[in-house]
């Protein structure tokens, strides 16, 4: 086994994450871990590092290596200088200390009185002092190299400070320090967020060919197709296993629902007939006696739950403030970027049409983040106009989550927008935050997905009739990007997006421009 999970329980406060929970994992497998934001996903991955308290037994072999999706790299250090430092290896064996007891008794000599014995703790030492040689390994630095070319990762980009690289670069370079190490359990909390199509195919064919085991965080429905063998999911404080992929899931999932919704329907038909019959028994004393015997028959009858599919449960309705004109925006002759001589992006001239649904791609660092910023007007232009007409009003989706304030809690955040208590229970109830626990529970104690829901909650107060969404599916759970996207086809305003969310892509885009040499072009949509 690579992995062994015995009875473990993980409370944090008053909540139960898990609770007497066992899984064995085998070597090699590839699982993906799935539930709802907020249910614990990111703190089991911590637990097996012992990041987090807990109670039972997390034992696995070999090296272990982890990528947050908080990726903290060193802002001040270049991408290079980060690469050259080796990414932090977790093991769970203290080495250095069953070698000192084997050497304790090796030197007693009443163990070479018994050849046997002395033959095995001989061959037990040897074997921890290889072990312990592999783990005070560095990095080679051969594969650091390897793994810059197979990302991809231009020469300039690690003479960069990591604070000038866009979120996708550094993600880039936060996967690069992972698989360059020589860890032979991978955790990865969420890796595919901010990763171009490119990285995402590069990223996928890697962990499908790995030959250790991946434990790996994501919401990205067909990248769980394509790598996964397994999907552990966590819901109500408890984990199953499913055998297969994504899709194999779902079948099973549903399957196994429709057997449990017709058991329970059956079940409260017998429980409704057998009351009904004990009701026209009678009044005389034996007949009472036998209702009673009856009654108890039933209560000591296994309860059959109703089963429930514990879907994340909201409703995203997104007004749009009306506009009486054929074109919301337009650039005109425009560049961007932060450096006049050089331009992420140049010439560009585009229409915006009302109501219509944009998606944006192209590779990491290219400079798709900054024309939204441009657009929204954090950024000046280097030139050229951005013409957003005079009814037009932009609500825009950082996917830095920059624009929500740790130290409020949900409720603070939007009733210092709304000034009106009904009003910001009502916004919140849309996010799926219902509970006087959830609204009043601190924004830093949020996790990423829950983060992402309220930066959208916040940007659509004012009725904006154009969307700039940055990655807007990153972090959300797979039932909140469903909700969202059959929200966003509802909406009557206009859609510019970036995303690289194939799923999402697929049913929201109506057209889909890229970026590709500091230029932009539209390409075909295809359909299946």
């Amino acid at each position: 086994m690579a992995l062994e999970v015995k009875n473990l329980s993980i409370t944090i406060g008053k909540t139960d994450i898990l609770s007497n929970q066992s899984v064995g994992i085998a070597d090699g497998s590839k699982i993906g871990l799935i539930g709802r934001n907020g249910v614990g996903k990111t703190t089991f991955l911590k637990a097996i590092l012992k990041k987090v308290d807990y109670s039972g037994e997390i034992n696995f072999n070999g090296k272990a290596a982890y990528f947050s999706q908080h990726i903290a790299l060193d802002k001040n250090k270049t991408a290079g200088e980060v690469l050259e430092e080796s990414t932090k290896i977790h093991h769970q064996n203290n080495f250095e200390e069953e070698i000192k007891k084997l050497e304790t008794l090796l030197a007693d000599p009443i163990v070479y009185e018994d050849p046997e014995r002395l033959n095995k703790l001989t061959e037990e030492y040897l074997y921890l002092q290889n072990k312990l040689a592999e783990h005070s390994k560095t990095t080679p630095t051969s594969k650091i190299k390897s793994i810059i070319a197979l990302l991809e990762i231009k020469e300039d980009w690690l003479k960069q400070k990591i604070h000038s690289l866009s979120t996708g670069q550094r993600a880039i370079i936060a996967l690069a320090q992972i698989l360059s190490s020589d860890a032979d359990l991978l955790l990865l909390d969420e890796p595919t967020n901010h990763l171009d199509f490119k990285r995402l195919n590069i990223l996928q064919d890697y962990l499908k060919k790995f030959r250790g085991t991946v434990i790996i965080v994501t919401h990205d429905r067909y990248f769980l197709d394509q790598v996964c063998d397994s999907i552990l999911k966590i819901e109500n404080s408890q984990w199953t296993k499913y055998n297969g992929n994504y899709t194999a899931y779902v079948k099973t999932r549903e399957m196994n629902y429709l057997a449990q919704q017709k058991a329970y329907e059956l079940e409260q038909e017998y429980l409704a007939n057998e009351k009904d019959k004990i009701a026209r028994i009678g009044k005389s004393p034996q007949k009472v006696k036998q209702g009673k015997y009856r009654e108890k028959l039933l209560e000591r009858r296994e309860v059959i739950e109703k089963p429930d599919l514990d879907k994340t449960r909201f409703e995203a309705i997104i007004e749009a403030t009306p506009i009486h004109a054929n074109i919301i925006l337009e650039l005109e002759n425009l560049s961007i970027g932060y450096n006049k001589n050089k331009p992420l992006i140049s010439n560009i001239n585009y229409q915006l049409a009302v109501g219509e649904r944009v998606i944006l791609i192209g590779e990491n660092g290219i400079g798709k983040s900054t024309l939204f910023k441009t657009i929204e007007g954090r950024i000046p232009p280097l030139s050229g106009k951005v013409k957003l007409h005079s009814q037009g009003k932009i609500g825009y989706v950082d996917q830095e989550l920059k624009d929500l304030n740790n130290d409020s809690t949900l409720y603070e955040e939007i009733y210092s927008l709304l000034q009106d208590n009904y009003k910001t229970r009502q916004h919140l109830s849309l996010g799926g935050f219902l509970t006087n626990e959830e609204v009043n529970k601190p924004i830093s104690k949020l996790s990423l997905g829950e983060k992402a829901r309220l930066n959208l909650i916040k940007m659509l107060i004012e009725k904006p009739n154009l969307l700039l969404l940055d990655e807007p599916t990153n972090h959300m759970d797979l039932d909140a990007r469903e909700i969202l996207e059959k929200a966003f086809l509802d909406y009557k305003g206009t859609i510019l997006a970036v995303s690289h969310d194939k799923y999402f892509i697929e049913k929201i885009a109506q057209r889909v421009i890229k970026v590709e040499n500091n230029t932009i072009r539209e390409i075909m949509v295809k359909r299946e």
